[in-house]
């Protein structure tokens, strides 16, 4: 019976790092979603701008 990964040979010196890609990954989607969520924040910010309050005024007696 032959094995299934019996055509399968690895370069040598090279290990595969699961960790080391895993946290590539983490780092990778953290940064994405945390630019999407901050230009989604000025972009809904842009059109909301505050009315500008009245300057206050002295009575007159």
């Amino acid at each position: 019976m032959s094995d299934a990964l019996s055509g399968y040979r690895r370069l040598p010196g090279r290990e595969p790092r699961p960790v080391t890609q895993g946290l590539v990954a983490i780092i990778a989607a953290v940064l994405i979603l945390g630019c999407g969520l901050l230009a989604g924040r000025l972009l809904a910010d842009e059109g909301s701008t505050p009315a500008p309050l009245p300057s206050p005024s002295r009575s007159i007696p």
